[in-house]
């Protein structure tokens, strides 16, 4: 008879994936003192098989039981992993994989070429007005009176704003009162004067008169004669007196009166932002009560009615540039539209203009005039425009890439493919471009040079 436990104890606990199968007697009827401890793994085929065998035919057939559990159980083990000893030969076995061959890149070749090139400079600027300036107040205050805002159209000798100036008009009132009485006392001497030059004058025709009257009389005795003479000479001086002119206080008076005016007018005229063109106000940084240095920028006037291209660039920009250069203008905003234009100014030393100290010869940009008005080609201030300036041109020039040449240590060289041959040559190049370089010796037509 054969039974199947898995009975546990404190001492002892089977595994529960172990089957023991106890032979206690064959088919004689003899007893058999020995039992079989069978573990598979619990997922094998053979292992559930012969669970569900022992399940059904245990009772059945003993004899017959046990070869067919043997029989199971040895082809499950058939079906296990192979042990190590077994992996390891079979490892040796297999056949490496190869490392496959590193693939050599091959380097691009060049044709010497016969053409032409251009040598251009390419540069960004922006679309700005000709008469642009800065405005600020050349004395320090506080913020009276803000009479235009920003983007407002202005004209010539308008106010903008203006400081707190309640005393300095007080003041002009009392100087132009000043200078009002200074010049009425002297019109009223001059009217004075020139009455009294008058009467003085008509005194002395009339004693010359009656000189002259008493020479002719021979009744008159000589001291009536020599009386009228004296009065003669007395009118006489009567009217080289007069002929000095007016009291000179008088007229230092009016001076004086006249340059308190002037100065009181010309501290109101620093303390005030004036428009010193037509135009518009591209900013303006002021608020009523807000305090102010002098000279500092607070507002941008522009004429936008005249436009021009405005760039800065750099040094080495401008040393190939000079004024009266052909520019051709592309507008960013409209890649289609080619524009053409002159350049106009170069900033000092690179241009015409001078050292000086004023707003236009202080401007380090670049300025450019367009051939097209902005009504025709419609751009704006502001744009963004692309200028490209041609500034040599060649034709039938041999010509490689720039990356077909080389550089070590000062020395520029291509390497020339001769068949399987290779060699290096020194050349002499001109027009250097982005795309194209000009080879003015070393190299000839045809020839293939190896890149880099």
């Amino acid at each position: 008879m054969i039974k199947s436990h898995n009975r546990r104890s404190p001492a002892h606990r089977v595994p529960p994936n172990i089957l023991h199968l106890h032979l206690l007697g064959d088919s004689s009827g003899k007893s058999l003192s020995k039992s079989l401890s069978i573990t598979p793994q619990k997922s094998s085929v053979p292992f559930l098989l012969l669970k569900m065998w022992y399940g059904t035919f245990l009772g059945k057939h003993k004899l017959l039981g046990i070869t067919l559990a043997l029989t199971f159980f040895i082809s499950g083990c058939a079906l296990l992993p192979a042990n190590r000893t077994q992996q390891i030969a079979t490892d040796e076995d297999a056949t490496p994989t190869p490392i496959p061959t590193r693939i050599v890149a091959r380097k691009p070749t060049y044709t010497v070429k016969l053409g032409e090139i251009i040598d251009e400079l390419t540069f960004s600027g922006r679309i700005a007005a000709v008469d642009q300036k800065d405005l600020f107040f050349r004395t320090s205050g506080r913020v009276r009176a803000l009479f235009f805002e920003r983007n407002d159209v202005v004209k010539a000798g308008d106010i903008i704003a203006e400081l707190e100036i309640d005393n300095l008009e007080r003041e002009l009132i009392s100087a132009n009162l000043d200078l009002e009485r200074a010049e009425v006392r002297l019109e009223t001497a001059l009217r004075d004067l020139g009455y009294e030059q008058e009467t003085a004058q008509a005194n002395l025709d009339i004693a010359q008169l009656q000189l002259s009257l008493l020479r002719r009389q021979t009744s008159a005795s000589p001291e009536d004669i020599a009386i009228q003479e004296r009065r003669t000479d007395m009118a006489q001086i009567s009217v080289d007196r007069l002929s000095n002119g007016i009291d000179q206080l008088l007229e230092n008076d009016v001076a004086r009166a006249k340059l308190e005016v002037a100065k009181l007018e010309k501290a109101i005229t620093d303390a005030r932002i004036t428009a010193p063109f037509d135009g518009q106000l591209k900013s303006v940084s002021l608020l009523a009560g807000q305090a102010v240095e002098a000279y500092d920028n607070v507002a941008v006037i522009a004429d936008v009615e005249s436009l021009e291209i405005s760039a800065d660039l750099l040094s080495n920009q401008m040393d190939n540039l000079e004024e009266g250069m052909i520019t051709s203008v592309t507008l960013v905003s409209r890649p289609g539209l080619l524009l053409e234009g002159t350049v106009r100014r170069l900033p000092f030393p690179y241009g015409g203009s001078s050292a000086g100290s004023t707003v236009e010869d202080l401007d380090k940009s670049t300025r450019i005039t367009l051939d097209q008005s902005a009504a025709e080609a419609g751009y704006e201030e502001g744009d963004l425009v692309r200028i490209i300036v041609e500034l040599e041109r060649k034709n039938d020039v041999l010509w490689l890439p720039p990356q077909a040449l080389r550089n070590f240590d000062g020395r520029r060289f291509a390497v020339v493919q001769d068949g399987d041959a290779q060699s290096r040559v020194d050349v002499t190049v001109g027009i250097q471009t982005t795309e194209k370089v000009e080879i003015e010796e070393g190299l000839e037509e045809g020839q293939i040079v190896i890149g880099q």
